[in-house]
């Protein structure tokens, strides 16, 4: 029988990440789970850490846990820990935004705020990490909180046109769904500069060098690259730019 999975999505990616692992095994009473490789976050980026947390659901198997620990926001969120209605993933972390776009997609069947011990100095490791390691060896997440409101779950601050992720390869992945032919022409405007970008399903089929707009591995979603180059670098991308796309009438 399949270990349940607990996949971390979190910017504490130095020793912190192994407090967290450690409270998660500490607190947990079996061993029936096993801990992904950690998905890395943009520091601070709510809008990675949605992205991130969709696609994570998108590809995992039910029953998985998804745990986000991220959170730069000034005041101090409510911790949650719920339940999808498709899927029956767990989701579990300050509710931020960074669930938005899960539950838009998945729903949600049952969300519980868990029981506050007031403010500590790393709540991934002293309240998220225990909780995860309780709801992974089986226990009820409903005894790990008290009923929170659905509609108080904060929704995604993606806006359209959104960077929303950005690959090892420099490819950028944009909020935003459309297809098109080959050979369509698009002007796109990044921070007050405008590119001429052309759409084509395969970018290694172009040339080297050359901006292509294409639908890419995750929801269809609109990507950006340059072949056989790094366009993150030669255009200074990153996550949370905001990208405006137009088509040009002629084709090439």
């Amino acid at each position: 029988m399949m270990k349940r999975k607990v996949v971390l999505i979190t910017d504490c990616t130095d020793v912190a990440l192994l407090e967290m692992r450690g409270a998660i095994f500490s607190n947990a009473s079996n061993d029936n789970f096993e801990i992904e490789p950690i998905v890395n976050v943009e520091n601070f980026s709510i809008q990675h850490a949605a992205f991130l947390t969709r696609l994570i659901a998108e590809i995992y198997p039910p029953g998985t846990i998804i745990a986000v620990i991220v959170n730069p926001s000034q005041r101090r969120p409510e911790r949650i820990i719920g339940r999808t209605k498709y899927k029956n993933l767990i989701f579990e972390g300050p509710n931020t935004g960074a669930f938005g776009w899960l539950i838009e997609d998945f729903g949600v069947e049952e969300v519980y705020e868990i029981y506050d011990p007031g403010f500590v100095p790393f709540g991934g490791k002293y309240v998220h990490s225990p909780a995860i390691g309780k709801a992974a060896s089986g226990t009820p997440i409903n005894e790990l909180g008290s009923v929170f409101n659905k509609q108080s779950i904060l929704p995604s601050p993606i806006q359209e046109g959104t960077i929303v992720h950005i690959d090892n390869f420099g490819n950028a992945k944009l909020k935003m769904n459309f297809k098109d032919e080959n050979g369509a022409l698009y002007k796109v405007l990044i921070d007050d500069k405008m590119y001429k970008f052309l759409y084509w399903t395969r970018m290694m089929e172009r040339n080297d060098g050359e901006y292509i707009i294409y639908p890419g591995s995750s929801f269809d979603l609109i990507e950006l690259g340059i072949v056989r180059g790094n366009l993150a670098k030669e255009l200074n991308l990153k996550v949370g730019d905001i990208v405006k796309v137009e088509r040009v009438l002629e084709n090439v």
